[in-house]
């Protein structure tokens, strides 16, 4: 089989001459750019340089992107040099590193905030030895020094003047930046060092040598072999790509996951305000027990004072009834001295029974009238729970609306909370608030505040619509710019296709960067597509806050007014029910007071009788 060869048998000085591609990265002089060849230009290489690569991808550059075009530095340092803060953090990973590292000098941050010229040029020949162990300051220092940063390239220009005298306060900040800037960029390339897994260089280097492999099969004429090592290639990023979907899938449903427990924790309840609620609950028994405390003593009270006259009234019933048999007896006594015939003793008879009668009588009513005393205590006890219970709702909502306690919001000093005494004697004495006098007029302006703040809020409604209207304009000038950046977009890729079909054949390298620029304008498409849709989504989530906004506010205030008015309403039927039912009761009182003394005179006269 013959060889295949180039274009035209060329000799290797030729060769060099041409500038041909070369599959290896090249050379760097001292300058740090490419060893130029025998015809002046320099040598093309695919992989650009170690440190130039590393610094680009350490984001040191100024694009933060690798390129394979070098990108300019830009020509003022926008970092912030003076601040303390920053020579403070560069002053800590200077001294961090070379610890690390074993650095033979002592070094402190006192050194590192004015060094001396000896300490500086220890501090960078021990940095500049990280990167080529055979550095050796063989000149002056302020020579040396910005020549190896050029040759790192350092996107900073630093003046020979800083250096004559580096330890002075307005040259040595930007010369501490440069130098924080070369531990980051060792640190990184420890990092790229000490990195086995599948990174770019491995990348890049796996490409390279199928690249040299290819070259040297196509030179021979193996086809076969060609074919083979273009399958094997193909099936190696097939394969990788495969896993990278699965690992995609994974992190979608692992990041799924999180966010419906994300939604989980959101939709619980905070437990500080839910604590903070019980609190107010307990507050709220405790001074409900303590009312009830109260009222427990008046009714004790009460009791005590019922039971003493009770006691007294039993007392004048024994008396009464010892007279009574005193007199039963004086009786007993005459008629045994009187003379009885048979006329006399059924007289005595007939008025026996009548008495017996008229006493059985009596003795019913009495009874009748205790049964009804009684039914009337435990009406006024009911009427009397009631009421309690409609001064707790009461209450409640005034808490509601910040009337409790007196040191509230919108209680002005005034102490709203409704009591009432179980013991009272007068109707003066039964409530704490005068209802018509200070509780009406108090919720009627607060209900007047209330309407004064939904026309506020129906203000903010409008400004809300005002500013969905305004980003509704914005989103429609984001999709014409999308429009314009599909049409740069689709330009893009017709110049790509065309390059690639005439470049094809002459080399697969330019075939690489064509796929590497599709893929950046369609990162450029992704990253314009996903902006509009955030911007859709803010936009569609300011409409539900907003809209929610209003339902809320809608719904408080018409609860809140009508709230007030069966507050207002109850109030006003509860203090009606209540002095009816005093009077009624005072009135059932005096009658049945009256009816007593009257069969109380009754008994008495038919007992003289």
């Amino acid at each position: 089989m013959n060889r295949r060869q180039t274009l035209a048998p060329l000799s290797p000085s030729q060769l060099n001459a041409k500038g041909g591609a070369s599959a290896a990265p090249g050379r760097c002089t001292k300058d740090g750019g490419a060893q130029p060849g025998k015809g002046g230009m320099p040598r093309k290489s695919i992989a650009p340089g170690l440190l130039a690569e590393r610094a680009a991808a350490a984001g040191m550059g100024p694009d933060r992107r690798a390129s394979f075009v070098k990108a300019t530095g830009p020509k003022q340092d926008q970092r912030p040099l003076t601040n303390k803060d920053f020579q403070g953090s560069c002053i800590k990973r200077i001294i961090t590193y070379l610890t690390a590292n074993s650095f033979s000098c002592a070094i402190s941050p006192k050194t590192l905030a004015s060094p001396t010229g000896k300490d500086f040029a220890a501090i960078v020949t021990f940095l500049f030895q990280q990167v080529d162990p055979a550095f050796r300051i063989q000149g002056k220092v302020e020579d040396e020094v910005p020549a190896f940063f050029k040759r790192l390239n350092y996107p900073f220009q630093i003046s020979k003047s800083a250096l004559f005298a580096v330890g002075t306060p307005h040259s040595w900040p930007a010369v501490l930046a440069a130098l924080n800037w070369l531990v980051e960029l060792l640190e990184y390339a420890d990092k790229a060092n000490s990195s086995k897994g599948s990174g770019i260089e491995n990348k890049v280097e796996d490409f390279l040598k199928y690249l040299a492999e290819g070259y040297t099969a196509f030179l021979s004429g193996d086809d076969e072999r060609c074919q083979r090592l273009d399958d094997q290639f193909v099936a190696k990023f097939a394969e990788e790509e495969a896993e990278l979907g699965t690992r995609c899938e994974n992190l979608r449903k692992t990041s799924e996951q999180l966010r419906a427990e994300l939604a989980q924790f959101r939709a619980l309840r905070d437990p500080v305000e839910l604590a903070h609620d019980q609190r107010k609950e307990q507050l709220m028994d405790n001074e409900k027990f303590e009312q009830l405390v109260t009222q427990d003593q008046g009714l004790k009270q009460s009791s005590l004072r019922k039971l003493t006259e009770k006691k007294a009234d039993v007392q004048a019933k024994q008396d009464q009834i010892a007279a009574v048999i005193g007199e039963v007896e004086q009786l007993r006594q005459r008629v045994k001295g009187q003379t009885i015939n048979k006329a006399d003793l059924n007289r005595m008879i007939m008025e026996r029974s009548k008495q017996t009668e008229v006493l059985a009588g009596e003795q019913a009513r009495c009874e009748e009238m205790e049964r009804r005393n009684n039914e009337l205590d435990v009406q006024i006890i009911k009427l009397l729970t009631g009421m309690e219970s409609l001064a707790e709702r009461y209450n409640q909502l005034a808490m509601r609306l910040k009337l409790i306690p007196a040191t509230s919001k919108r209680a002005g000093g005034t102490n709203f909370e409704l009591r009432l005494n179980r013991t009272a004697i007068s109707q003066a004495e039964f409530s704490n608030l005068d209802l018509k006098g200070v509780v009406k007029p108090t919720l009627e302006r607060l209900c007047e505040a209330y309407r004064t703040r939904a026309n506020d809020l129906a203000q903010d409604l409008i400004s809300l619509r005002e500013t969905c209207t305004a980003r509704a304009e914005g989103c429609l000038e984001k999709q014409d710019e999308n429009s314009l950046i599909q049409g740069e977009i689709a330009k893009v890729e017709a110049q790509l296709q065309a390059a690639k079909d005439a470049q094809d054949e002459k080399c697969k390298r330019l075939v690489a960067q064509a796929e590497n620029i599709k893929a950046q304008v369609d990162g450029f498409y992704n990253a314009a597509t996903n902006r509009t849709e955030h911007m859709e989504e803010q936009l569609s989530r300011a409409q539900i806050m907003h809209e929610q906004a209003k339902r809320d506010s809608d719904a408080t205030i018409a609860k809140l007014e009508a709230d007030l008015k069966q507050a207002i309403k109850m109030l006003i039927a509860h203090k009606e029910f209540v002095s009816q039912t005093v009077a009624q009761t005072v009135a059932g009182v005096r009658q049945v007071k009256e009816e007593v003394a009257a069969l109380h005179h009754q008994k008495l006269r038919l007992l003289r009788v």
